[in-house]
Order: structure tokens, then C-alpha cells, then sequence
């Protein structure tokens, strides 16, 4: 079975409450298994290392919803993490509150932290390269989702605020003091008549607020790649400078489907490590429950299910993908907010 997940979906199931972009050079990355920037045991850049045992779940995308999740199924199942950038450990660009911004002006190179992208319109922006995704290179703005919301999507309640208060005890912080960029922002809000003014809260309300910030009084960012100090080190595998290619499923087309609900079913991943050498890594056949999940964001997922040979049946055969499920919607009505710089 494969899983493309909404980011906010998991930011509230399974934790961490939006953020925003991020990703780090791999020359930063040294040439051991263990180096330094890697705070846990269960980090690597050995591709053949990862690739060498079968999984309960496959990861796709170590970003904002990917490292909590990763976190979470590892205190029951054995999961593989994958992601294509480097560690946002020992990075001053990443951690440091005064050197915010400085990856979004520098993404010319392919090994950057942050990566930039233009839509079919012409309007450019930026997407993260990074463990920890959006959250390594975002202005650090943390705000919980409307309870309404929450209601309508018919998610568990309790649960949420569970994940929430999870989430806040590690990442979440109420600023010290208001920056004067942060300032102008609320006064201009108030004068502009965005009322009331709500003061310091957590909460999704109308008006104007002062929420937490994922930047400690120290001026030190908070990832969500801090929050894979919950997983159980003996159950995960985070795999950095990988970069999944496609999915592997059972069989061709015509044979891969789970008799139980005639969808294709995969089997596993293709990727490739740093140098640009191929590796596979496979679920565990003998587990019911085994599966490939996507948290790669809002361009890769697409890309990958197409790339696979799941997507409009015309589209792929432009470009000879071979078909393993005609899926008209896949890649389409993607959108994203603007970059806008003010200065």
C-alpha cells in the first residue's frame, strides 16, 4: 500500500503545527556513517547500511510532518526515514536567530538548504532541502489549527490536543520580547483595524495575536528534526542525502494489485545516495501493515506518484513512464502562497 499525507493532516495527528520551508548542503555531511552534526545514532549517509534490512514503513521526506511521524510509528514498528537534504545540526545559517533569512537568498546551488522553484504562472519561491523541512528555514511562527477546523475533518479531538501539547513542551516558545520587525507587524495590524487584539495565545483566533516562536530565548531555532528524540532508537533508520526516485511495487501493472482492494501495492523504494548511486529498501512482506508513506511535500509527492507510474494515464505515456494506475487528479490544482520580501 502507498500513503500520500496532507502535511497539516499529520502536523495534527501524529504532531508538530506548522512552520514553514528548509535543507542542508551535503558537502557539510562528512564521509563517515556517524558525523559530526548527526546528535543521533540512528542518523546515517550510509545508503548500503539502510538498504541491508526490511521495514514496517517507509518514510518519504524528513520534513515537517515526516520526523514526528517517523517518531511516533517507531515506538511500535520498525520505519525507515528518508530524506533528500543534509542534518540541520551544527548549521549556524539554520539554528541561529540572526542568521535568518540567509538560506532563502542563497538556493542556486542543488545541494542548498533551500531551493528555489517557479510556478507555471512565474511566481518564484522556495522549498526546503533540509532534515527538519520548512521548519529549518521559516521565520519560526508557531500557531495552532482552528478548533472549527479541527471538527470538520473529523479528527479526534483529544488527540490533537495531546499532539499539540507534545509538540509545544519541545518547539514551542513564547517570545522573551518582541523584535522591532515584529512590532511594526502588530501595530500596523492594529491600525489597519484587524481586531481584537487577542495578546499572547496559542489559539487560531480573529484578530490580532502574539503567538510562540520555534526560536528559544537564546535565539537557538527549534527543527522538527528535534523531535525525533522521541523515536525509539532501536526501531528507525534516518537515512540523509537520499533522494527517492520512484516507488517499487510487487509486480507489473496488470499483477500488482492487493486482491483485497484491487490497488496497486508496493513493495518498496528506489533512491540514490549523495554520489548518485542507486539503492532499493523494501517493507516487510510478513508485516499487514506495512507501508510506504509520502511527507515530501507539496511538488515531490506528486512528482513521485507520477514518476512511479501512478497519475493521468496521457501525461505518463509523454514521457514513457510505464502505467501501474490511471489517477486523472495526481500533480493537478497544486497550489502555494507567494513569496513576497519586504524590505
Amino acid at each position: 500500500m502507498i500513503r500520500a499525507v496532507n502535511i497539516r493532516a499529520w502536523l495534527l495527528l501524529l504532531p508538530i503545527m506548522l512552520m514553514m520551508l528548509s535543507s542542508l548542503s551535503s558537502s557539510q555531511a562528512a564521509t563517515s556513517s556517524t558525523p559530526s552534526g548527526f546528535p543521533f545514532a540512528f542518523m546515517t549517509i550510509d545508503a548500503e547500511k539502510a538498504g541491508a534490512r526490511k521495514y514496517d514503513y517507509i518514510v518519504v521526506g524528513g520534513g515537517t510532518a515526516g520526523c514526528p511521524l517517523a517518531a511516533t510509528l517507531s515506538t511500535k514498528y520498525s520505519v525507515l526515514l528518508l530524506e533528500r537534504g543534509g542534518s540541520p545540526y551544527g548549521v549556524p545559517e539554520i539554528e541561529n536567530a540572526d542568521a535568518f533569512g540567509k538560506p532563502l537568498d542563497e538556493t542556486d546551488n542543488y545541494t542548498s538548504i533551500a531551493q528555489t522553484f517557479i510556478s507555471e504562472e512565474g511566481v518564484s519561491n522556495v522549498r526546503a532541502r533540509v532534515l527538519g523541512g520548512g521548519t529549518a528555514i521559516n521565520a519560526g511562527f508557531y500557531s495552532r489549527a482552528g478548533s472549527e477546523y479541527v471538527r470538520n475533518v473529523g479528527w479526534d479531538e483529544g488527540l490533537v490536543e495531546e499532539s499539540y501539547e507534545w509538540v509545544e513542551k519541545q518547539n514551542a516558545f513564547k517570545p522573551y520580547q518582541l523584535s522591532p520587525w515584529s512590532l511594526a507587524i502588530r501595530d500596523g495590524l492594529l491600525e489597519a483595524g484587524v481586531l481584537p487584539y487577542n495578546g499572547y495565545t496559542l489559539d487560531h483566533v480573529d484578530g490580532t495575536k502574539i503567538s510562540a516562536s520555534t526560536f528559544d530565548s537564546k535565539g537557538k531555532r527549534h527543527t522538527a528534526a528535534d523531535l525525533l528524540r522521541s523515536a525509539n532508537p532501536d526501531n528507525i533508520v534516518v537515512l540523509l542525502n537520499a533522494t527517492v526516485s520512484r516507488i517499487l511495487f510487487n509486480s507489473p501493472a496488470q499483477e500488482a494489485k492487493d486482491r483485497s482492494s484491487g490497488k496497486p501495492r508496493a513493495s518498496g523504494v528506489e533512491f540514490m545516495d549523495r554520489h548518485g548511486r542507486s539503492y532499493q529498501a523494501f517493507l516487510n512482506e510478513t508485516s499487514s501493515s506495512s507501508d510506504v508513506i509520502l511527507t515530501a511535500g507539496g511538488l515531490l509527492r506528486p512528482q513521485l506518484l507520477l514518476l512511479s507510474g501512478i497519475g493521468p494515464s496521457e501525461h505518463l505515456k509523454e514521457f514513457n513512464i510505464p502505467l501501474v494506475l490511471d489517477a486523472p487528479m495526481v500533480g493537478q490544482r497544486v497550489q502555494d502562497n507567494p513569496r513576497a520580501s519586504v524590505n
